[in-house]
């Protein structure tokens, strides 16, 4: 019999302050699954357990006192023939059979004892996922109602964003068309290399930095360390930068998309680099593999 050795996931599997609903909800499956196993496991266990306490039990009872077990020699003595060479053999037979009783009820209870233990360490498992299942049902309502917040958020900005600009588009629009915006190099370039510096740290809506970044967040600590000050908003950060041309896209530029709710950085050869959504990391992508329709092109 070997012990019993739980499996499960725990918290350290994800970071709930970052994860999306969507992925705390398939560790909350696995979790689920694990806690249905178990549970499985330790009725296994405990019908083992029956039978050997029931091995116990019989020996307990036909041999477990000295008046039962001299009861026993009587009856097997008497039973015999009258000459004495069959009443030795008779009890030489019953030593036999009360020796081999007494070794299976041994067993018995070593393998008890070992049960015993394996079933203590299977309702601790049960009872950690069932604290983990209980932390990851809070984390996925808590993630759910933020997603749903930013959502709203996010809406509710285009639509102010929408209105304001709405008045003057027109005179805004003559005056970016085909514009040349001066490129200054050296700070694209720091902007640039910092925005590859935090490759791979996750999404947060609303972040930035120094290990967390939501789109704007991190094109604004890009420009940042050349001493350059964006507004942490795509909408604002359109009407501060100016327009170009695609043909004029060099590394350091925006490209706005979804309309002006993503922004990401232009790297050089059809790349960009972005801090995508809840759930994902800073990453590049190819300028027009992002799903999402492009709104413009503009420069800081």
């Amino acid at each position: 019999m070997t012990a019993f050795a739980g499996t499960h996931a725990d918290a350290a599997d994800i970071d709930y302050t970052s994860a999306s609903a969507s992925d705390i909800e398939d560790h909350l499956t696995d979790l689920e699954t694990q806690r249905d196993t178990a549970a499985a496991d330790l009725t296994a266990l405990q019908t083992k357990l029956d039978a050997a306490q029931a091995v116990i039990d019989a020996a307990t009872a036909e041999y477990g006192t000295s008046g039962a077990q001299l009861s026993v020699v009587t009856a097997a003595v008497q039973s015999a023939d009258d000459d004495l060479g069959a009443k030795v053999t008779s009890l030489v037979a019953y030593a036999q059979e009360q020796s081999d009783k007494y070794e299976e009820a041994q067993a018995a209870s070593e393998t008890a004892d070992t049960l015993n233990a394996d079933i203590a360490a299977a309702k601790q498992e049960l009872a950690d996922l069932d604290t983990q299942i209980d932390e990851a049902e809070k984390a996925h309502d808590e993630a759910e109602a933020a997603e749903a917040e930013a959502a709203a958020a996010a809406a509710a900005a285009a639509a102010e964003e929408a209105a304001a600009s709405e008045s003057d588009s027109g005179s805004d629009s003559d005056a970016d068309s085909g514009s040349t915006a001066s490129y200054s190099a050296d700070a694209a370039t720091a902007a640039v290399q910092f925005a590859k510096d935090q490759l791979g740290e996750s999404y947060v809506f609303g972040a930035a930095g120094p290990d967390t970044w939501d789109c704007s967040g991190l094109i604004v600590g890009a420009y940042e360390v050349s001493g350059i000050s964006l507004t942490h908003s795509t909408w604002s950060m359109w009407d501060e930068t100016s327009s170009i041309d695609r043909s004029d896209l060099q590394p350091g530029d925006l490209i706005f998309y979804n309309g002006e709710n993503h922004v990401a950085m232009y790297i050089g050869d059809g790349q960009v680099i972005h801090a995508p959504k809840p759930g994902d990391v800073v990453k590049i992508t190819n300028l027009d593999d992002m799903g999402m329709s492009v709104d413009g092109y503009r420069r800081v």
